[in-house]
């Protein structure tokens, strides 16, 4: 047997979550509709992934969670990180964009131990992230296997709000965005560095909105057709 996949199965069941309990908090969370919140101080959590490649239905995992708190308009300390263990072995390519090693992710919870934790850190707020579809394709496939159901969620995502903002831009990275913007690209595909760069460019982003007349997630959702935009 490899022995980095039996150091995986060693920790398979070390953080064990109640899944019927985790089940309903997912099912709470997906009953939950479009809020009306100042842009500007309202309590938002900006988040983001690593994973092991780029398709959920092909066997790629999510091997991190990084989240920072944007509170009253500034980024705030209150962060969340976390490796996931995904009971398989990590791409050399991706160690070597992300940092994360097998070694790393071995002793870490599974998904639903750290998703768990990652809805109480979210607790009421709103979502915010950049290209969140991505990120939830892979969310999502763990969902459907743990608890038999999909997350849509509320999430202002940088990416749609960006064609919403510069509809004649080629490009809406972000790396784009953060260098129109004169964000620096700090800790870049990391979780926690990403979801603080995206948390920049947001707060950023609120400023263009509200030169628009756009202050409150409502304006945004029917002002500016953002829920039309991000489904078609």
């Amino acid at each position: 047997m490899n022995s980095k996949f039996s150091i995986f199965n060693f920790y398979k069941f070390a953080c064990i979550v109640d899944e019927e309990d985790f089940c309903q908090k997912v099912a709470a969370f997906r009953m939950r509709t479009w809020p009306t919140l100042p842009l500007d101080s309202s309590r938002f959590v900006v988040f983001d992934t690593e994973t092991t490649g780029f398709y959920p239905q092909k066997g790629d995992e999510i091997i991190s969670v990084g989240g920072v708190v944007i509170d009253n308009g500034q980024l705030t300390e209150e962060t969340f990180l976390e490796f996931i263990n995904p009971y398989r072995e990590i791409p050399p390519l991706v160690t070597e964009l992300t940092g994360i090693t097998d070694e790393m992710v071995a002793a870490a919870p599974d998904f639903v131990a750290v998703c768990n934790k990652f809805m109480d850190f979210v607790g009421s707020s709103m979502l915010v992230a950049h290209c969140g579809a991505f990120d939830f394709s892979f969310i999502n496939a763990q969902l459907q296997k743990n608890c038999g159901e999909k997350l849509f969620p509320l999430v202002l995502d940088t990416y749609l709000l960006s064609q919403l903002l510069f509809p004649n831009h080629k490009t809406h990275s972000l790396e784009d965005l953060a260098e129109g913007y004169g964000v620096p690209l700090s800790d870049r595909h990391t979780a926690l560095g990403d979801s603080i760069i995206t948390g920049n460019i947001f707060l950023a982003m609120v400023k263009d909105l509200k030169t628009k007349g756009i202050t409150t997630t409502t304006d945004l959702l029917y002002g500016f057709k953002y829920l039309k935009f991000s489904t078609q």
